[in-house]
């Protein structure tokens, strides 16, 4: 299981968690630019984890949070690509409030746990990247693991 541990890593990979815990559904959705489905997700975050659609066009995607107001929480969780995909994701992210990046590759069916120190406000840019370029859905698996010990529990999807 491949682990990023860059503060920058975090910030990118927590900002969708953050949209759960700190914003109605319909502010999420609404601060969310690119198409990208958060109503589901901040739904199923309450609740340990929940899927998150990104429109791939010729293999490239992204969205854009709003500023959320996080309240210096920490979070720990784990993104994983549906395993149904091919190829794999790069994602990149540029969290503006701490100005930090985070570049990772993703495979489908295999999880990276994340942890993440938050400051008083968030504003993350989601770019990403397909191996194959071409259209498809990119569906992410993001869970939480409210304990803050063992994020890589959190790595195993709902399939029900």
């Amino acid at each position: 299981m491949k682990r990023s541990r860059s503060l920058l890593g975090h910030a990118l990979l927590a900002a969708l968690p953050v949209l759960a815990v700190t914003a109605s559904p319909e502010a999420a959705a609404g601060q969310a630019q690119g198409g990208t489905d958060l109503r589901g997700l901040l739904s199923g975050l309450r609740n340990g984890g929940g899927w998150i659609n990104v429109p791939i066009e010729d293999g490239l995607g992204s969205f854009s949070t709003g500023t959320l107001p996080t309240a210096a929480m920490s979070i720990a969780g784990c993104v994983n690509v549906w395993s149904g995909h091919s190829g794999t994701f790069e994602i990149r992210a540029h969290e503006s409030v701490l100005g930090s990046n985070l570049r990772i590759e993703a495979e489908p069916g295999v999880g990276v746990p994340f942890e993440h120190d938050f400051g008083m406000t968030a504003q993350v840019d989601f770019a990403f990247e397909w191996s194959e370029p071409r259209d498809t859905t990119l569906i992410l698996w993001i869970g939480i693991d409210p304990t803050l010990e063992a994020p890589e529990e959190a790595c195993e999807p709902d399939r029900g």
